[in-house]
């Protein structure tokens, strides 16, 4: 929705009625009429008052404002603000009789009668305009309009389809579709190589999906969930409507009466852009519940979607700007109204929306996914690859989120053996645990998310396959997806100490400092030895600036394991920061005495030296 930059000025749409294209203007009030002002060759005009029509008869409370300007009443102004109207009517009280004439609107007798009965159906039905006219037109049309801006936003980027993947995304689409309607919808599913995150509905029952929601989504709960609402958009036909918006009165007309003949520029460009209102996407959003209960679907999915979103906006994140990812919240902006609806939906028989195998080939349609990179240090301390039993403790400790290792031909191996096995058994949960854990060694952390999944749908009371799916959510940075698999874990295994440890470590990355306290303050009473917990609250603390709790815990740390070395580098850090210079260096000094330990010692080295130099002290 527009609004104004001050009480008097307001955001509109201009279309010269000679082409399907519209401009932006700004709209002022002044005593003659609308000034109209544009960057464009328009310059700055007024229309006055007293030849103006409106495409309805307007009321204060209007929320759309469709004008002509006579005498020929080609052009149009759209203007979308509840407040524009009831300025306008007090200086153009015409504007609100019943009884406009309408023949300025488009010349000829038939023309005329088609338009008199678009702008009767707004008036008797309360419709928008936009709306109205998306109702209006022919499916024909719907679909001609639909194709164009399929072909705009393909132009140059591939369909993503394989066999498998067409036939995954089928199986979804009908499945959704079946719960929508007794009749058949006749939607067509692409999927787009592109990083952008979003999904859109288009005109003419199409739906395009990307490559970079798809592969940002945890599970395909998630996808079904968006896909749901797209759906519903559909349903309502607001991709028609939202277009017919932006692109001006005359050019929607061509397309409801007849069809333009016309291309309507860069149209792809306007389907990326469109807001929906609220009450839009409150209409999209109960279809999509409804259509995920009927499909036995959960909604669960739908939330968690938008709720990882709404945690990893850019601009949280250091280094971090705007990017493709803004895109999706502002064109489906996930409210906490809506997130709290769908989590207040009541709970239903439901089984996955895609198996394995289906969600396993829609994420690699176009391709692989590609890990995201680490963030720098300091890092956590945690095991990489899960043991086998809930109760192991680590071994081979390392930083999470994780740093890169060189690929261990033993772990290819053990990948090329697991994979002969699965080739015989698919559902071999053992070779796919295997499979998983050597991937995990190389860093596929999406590969070994995808047999970690497979696993645990599979045998889905064993703790240690969501523990290591959580391991590979937590490599990937989906945190909250990690917390909800430890989650699993503990209610299955409440022991399992490198589970507690992770689901601390993950609530330290997500910023919730207090949840990540209680996650080691559990794991060193259940178990009082396992260093790692002393040595992640101290970096809890240390982010907190409580540097003195800070350095009591890395003191633990090292009173369990001498040769900690990251943990002599991180005292040092805290040591500096509350000035004590001869502790900071003493502790630095004492960090590079140590043969690197863990898989951190590396970030523990590098940094000790690094702080250092910067106190002036030579580094050998």
């Amino acid at each position: 929705m527009s609004t104004p930059s001050d009480g008097t000025r307001f955001a509109g749409v201009h279309s010269d009625g000679r082409f399907a294209t519209a401009s932006p203007v700004s709209v002022r009030f002044t005593g003659g009429g609308l000034e109209l002002r544009s960057d464009r060759e328009m310059g700055s005009r007024t229309w006055p008052y007293d030849q103006l029509q409106g495409s309805v008869p307007l009321r204060a409370d209007t929320p759309d404002v469709l004008l002509s300007l006579l005498p020929e009443g080609a052009e149009t102004l759209f203007v979308a603000d509840p407040s524009f109207s009831g300025l306008l009517l007090a200086r153009a009280p015409a504007l609100s009789c019943a009884r406009q004439r309408w023949q300025g609107l488009k010349p000829g007798l038939a023309v005329l009668a088609a338009v008199v009965a678009i702008v009767s159906g707004v008036w008797l039905l309360d419709l928008h305009p936009a709306q109205t006219i998306a109702r209006v037109m022919p499916q024909k049309t719907r679909a001609a309009l639909g194709g164009a801006v399929v072909t705009s936003m393909t132009k140059d980027r591939k369909v993503c389809e394989t066999p498998a993947s067409k036939a995954a995304l089928g199986r979804l689409t009908e499945r959704l579709t079946a719960a929508a309607s007794d009749k058949p919808m006749g939607v067509r599913v692409v999927l787009l190589d592109w990083s952008l995150v979003n999904a859109f509905a288009v005109p003419g029952g199409q739906i395009i999906l990307t490559r970079g929601l798809v592969q940002r989504a945890g599970a395909s709960d998630e996808v079904a969930g968006v896909l749901a609402h797209e759906l519903g958009h559909t349903l309502e036909l607001h991709p028609e409507a939202g277009i017919i918006r932006v692109v001006g009165l005359s050019a929607a007309l061509q397309l409801a009466l007849a069809g333009s003949q016309g291309t309507i520029s860069n149209i792809g460009l306007i389907l990326t852009q469109l807001r929906y209102t609220r009450i839009a996407e409150r209409e999209a959003d109960a279809h999509a519940l409804r259509m995920l209960k009927g499909a036995g679907i959960s909604a669960k999915g739908f939330g968690d979607f938008f709720e990882r979103l709404e945690s990893n906006k850019p601009g949280e994140e250091a280094g971090k700007s705007a990017s493709e990812l803004e895109m999706i919240l502002r064109t489906h902006p996930p409210t906490a109204e809506r997130i709290a609806m769908v989590r207040a939906q009541p709970s239903y028989p439901a089984t996955p929306a895609l198996s394995a195998d289906d969600w396993r080939a829609l994420r690699e349609a176009c391709g692989p996914p590609t890990a995201r990179p680490a963030p720098s240090a300091p890092p956590a301390a945690g095991p990489t690859a899960p043991g086998p039993t809930a109760s192991r403790a680590p071994t081979n400790p390392t930083p999470t989120p994780p740093i890169a290792v060189r690929p261990d031909t033993e772990a290819g191996r053990e990948i090329a053996e697991a994979t002969n096995a699965l080739a015989t058994n698919p559902n071999d949960v053992a070779a796919l645990q295997k499979r998983a854990r050597a991937y995990t060694k190389e860093n596929r952390h999406e590969q070994a998310l995808g047999d970690y999944t497979k696993a645990s749908e599979l045998k889905s009371d064993d703790a240690a396959l969501h523990y290591g799916r959580g391991t590979a959510l937590q490599n990937l940075r989906r945190y909250e997806e990690a917390l909800r698999a430890y989650d699993e874990a503990l209610r299955l295994a409440p022991g399992h100490a490198n589970a507690r440890n992770n689901h601390g470590n993950t609530n330290r990355a997500l910023k919730r400092y207090d949840a990540a306290l209680q996650d080691f303050d559990e794991l060193v009473r259940i178990q009082p030895d396992f260093v790692h917990a002393y040595f992640n609250r101290g970096l809890v603390y240390r982010d907190m600036s409580r540097n003195e709790e800070a350095i009591r815990d890395f003191d633990a740390a090292l009173a369990r394991d001498k040769g900690y070395t990251a943990a002599h580098t991180t005292r040092g850090m805290a040591h500096e920061k509350m000035g004590v210079r001869d502790k900071a260096i003493e502790d630095f000094r004492a960090a590079l005495a140590t043969p690197q330990k863990y898989n951190n010692g590396a970030w523990a080295h590098a940094t000790a030296r690094a702080h250092l130099k910067t106190l002036g002290v030579d580094v050998p």
